[in-house]
C-alpha cells in the first residue's frame, strides 16, 4: 500500500507524514490501530520498520519509532466471513492491529507480511 492509497483508512495526516519519508525508500504502508485505539502507520522501509502514532484526540503531531526487523513479529493473519482482513503484529513490547476490507485490503496485507518476511530473511545470517 502507498500512502496515496491510506486517504480515508486513517485520521493521521497523510500528506504531512509522508513528506516526512520522502527521502526513505518505502516499501509499504499499512494503517492500524495500536494501544487505546490509537491510529497507526506501519511503514516498511529496507532498514527499518517505522511507527507512526497519532496524537490523541486525532490532530496534526504524531511520533515517529524506528525499530529493528528482529523486533517486528507477525502474530496473527485472519480473516472473516465479511472479507475483512485482517493481522495482528507487535513491534517490540507494542502491539498492532490492522483490519482492511475486500480484495484491496487482503493484497496490501499480503504485500506487508511478505515485506516483513522479506526483511526477516534478508537481515537473517544464513
Amino acid at each position: 500500500m502507498r500512502f496515496v492509497e491510506l486517504r480515508g483508512l486513517t485520521s493521521l495526516p497523510v500528506e504531512h507524514v509522508e513528506r516526512r519519508f520522502r527521502h526513505e525508500e518505502v516499501i509499504t504502508v499499512l494503517p492500524a490501530l495500536g494501544a487505546a485505539g490509537r491510529q497507526a502507520l506501519l511503514v516498511v522501509t529496507p532498514s527499518k520498520a517505522a511507527v507512526v502514532i497519532g496524537e490523541m484526540p486525532p490532530s496534526e503531531h504524531w511520533m515517529t519509532y524506528w525499530a529493528p526487523w528482529d523486533s517486528v513479529r507477525i502474530d496473527d493473519d485472519r480473516a472473516t466471513d465479511d472479507e475483512v482482513y485482517g493481522l495482528t503484529l507487535s513491534v517490540g513490547r507494542l502491539t498492532f492491529d490492522a483490519e482492511l476490507e475486500g480484495r484491496d485490503g487482503q493484497r496490501a496485507l499480503r504485500d506487508f507480511v511478505m515485506a516483513v518476511e522479506s526483511r526477516h530473511s534478508f537481515l537473517t545470517p544464513a
